[in-house]
């Protein structure tokens, strides 16, 4: 199948008795869809109306997601995991401060524990 021929198609094609319109073959070509395929119509503000398949929205979400005014999302995605790494050790490094810091033994943590709660030791 071609996927979207440079040429312009204008193709009349009739409505029938049951609200179906029968997509022309040239049409189904040029847009690279096939029996079982999806399309969704979309109605502009003017009246016009446009095909849109499954392959369009996926290449138009690839574009979108790729160079050009999106940036580059396999670096913002690297960024913000390295942000998130750098967070989750920095954390991690506060606690292992906070333990060495604390010099109770065993027995004075769990007494502790137990009277923040309100249990008898």
């Amino acid at each position: 199948m071609m996927t979207y021929m440079a040429a312009n198609l204008d193709i009349d094609t009739k409505l029938s008795s049951e609200g179906r319109v029968v997509i022309p073959a040239a049409v189904r070509s040029a847009l690279g869809v096939g029996p079982g395929d999806r399309i969704r119509f979309v109605v502009g503000e003017d009246g016009e109306v446009k095909l849109v398949t499954a392959k369009s929205l996926l290449f138009a979400v690839w574009a979108n997601n790729h160079g050009g005014d999106a940036g580059d999302s396999v670096v913002d995605v690297r960024r913000s995991r390295q942000d998130d790494v750098a967070r989750s050790s920095a954390k991690w490094d506060r606690v292992a401060a906070a333990v060495k810091a604390d010099v109770r033994s065993e027995q004075e943590i769990e007494e502790s524990l137990l009277a923040q709660l309100g249990l008898p030791l």
